[in-house]
């Protein structure tokens, strides 16, 4: 994938020679978490970064005054952790896994020297974070400027370019989402967002069953969120 992923997606691994993949893989640790587990708890000691090789997970944010946000999915080729390299002692967000997960876990110590060593790892994790910060810009615009109803279109959209898959139906969002998390992506009410899914599945954009999504309509669902 490359910058262009509307869903802040870029696998940093996959998109190197395989002899550096191989090189950085060889330092680090792997492990293995199942679905509901999480990778670190916002406020841990941080210390390592993390690279998703298969799975998915999504990470959240807690405020002080209690309210809780979904600040991302992440999926396979993901780096995890590198918000917190700017100086952070603690993790800021939780990572908690939605599927069977394989990771890859890496020292802080052994990340800088891999940096060193090899230049193009380094050049993709800035990709990779350029990717994502464009991602949570937008994401934030339309928080900002836009109706429920069009923030809920471009998360959908934003999804489903890294979790779409093709399905009879047509584009299915391979994720058991449910209404809150929606409503935290959005920043809305789920009362909202149920209106928002409804409206939209109305029109015909999609089908919504068992915590599935499926975009039935992606081109009419991009105009549509053009038109508020």
């Amino acid at each position: 994938m490359d910058s262009s992923d509307l869903g802040g997606h870029l696998d940093v691994l996959g998109s190197i020679p395989e002899q550096y993949r191989d090189a950085v893989l060889s330092q680090c640790n792997k492990q293995r978490f199942q679905r509901g587990d999480t990778l670190w708890t916002q406020g841990d000691a941080g210390g390592f970064v993390a690279f998703l090789i298969k799975g998915k997970a999504m990470s959240t944010y807690h405020s002080p005054g209690g309210k809780a946000g979904v600040t991302g999915f992440w999926s396979d080729g993901d780096i995890l952790g590198a918000a917190d390299l700017g100086g952070f002692e603690n993790r800021q967000m939780t990572v908690r896994f939605l599927e069977t997960s394989t990771v890859y876990t890496l020292p802080l110590s052994n990340f800088y020297r891999i940096l060193e060593r090899f230049p193009e790892v380094a050049q993709q994790i800035v990709r990779a974070l350029s990717v994502r910060l464009r991602w949570v810009a937008h994401l934030a615009l339309s928080l900002a400027t836009h109706s429920t109803e069009d923030r809920v279109r471009n998360v959908l959209l934003a999804l489903s370019a890294s979790f779409g898959v093709e399905d009879d139906q047509g584009l299915l969002i391979d994720l058991k989402l449910s209404h809150e998390d929606l409503a935290s992506m959005v920043g809305a009410s789920r009362q909202f967002v149920n209106g928002a899914l409804n409206s939209i599945k109305s029109a015909g954009y999609i089908k919504i069953g068992n915590r599935k999504i499926i975009i039935t309509d992606m081109q009419g669902l991009r105009a549509a969120k053009y038109q508020t």
